[in-house]
């Protein structure tokens, strides 16, 4: 039994962190600045689809980050919340192997200059798509 509960309680404790995270970080997109991901995406793509994507991305996260702090306290009897964390779960990997391994301050460059800094980005990078595959499923 309290095995039982530690698991709703830290799951709920991730998904109002997750939702927190995602909000701030779609209004932050919003404004021109963003999260890894919305990095990862002006480091891959030129000028114009760039904005364009980087603002559809921060609206997803906006709009996911609502779902999850709304899901704990109203029933919402949709899936669309399961659909944006889809989108951005497959954003967060690519932004994975973008910042953290091929990017300026990857490994496989800078990043072995300064390998605890990179570990630390690396597994900051790990426990928020662990959050998002744990709300996820």
């Amino acid at each position: 039994m309290a095995n039982k509960e530690t698991k709703s309680i830290s799951t709920l404790l991730m998904q109002i962190a997750l939702g927190c995270l995602l909000i701030i970080s779609g209004i932050w997109g919003l404004q021109g600045g963003g999260d890894e991901a919305v990095k990862a995406i002006r480091h891959v793509f030129d000028k114009n689809i760039e904005d364009v994507l980087c603002i559809v991305f921060s609206v997803i996260e906006l709009v996911a980050g609502v779902f999850l702090i709304l899901r704990l306290f109203v029933p919402l009897g949709t899936n669309l919340d399961a659909v944006l964390l889809l989108i951005i779960m497959i954003v967060w990997i690519v932004a994975i192997v973008l910042m953290d391994f091929l990017g300026k301050s990857g490994i496989l460059n800078r990043g072995a200059k300064d390998f605890l800094t990179w570990l630390y980005n690396f597994a900051y990078h790990l426990l928020v798509l662990a959050a998002i595959i744990r709300i996820k499923y």
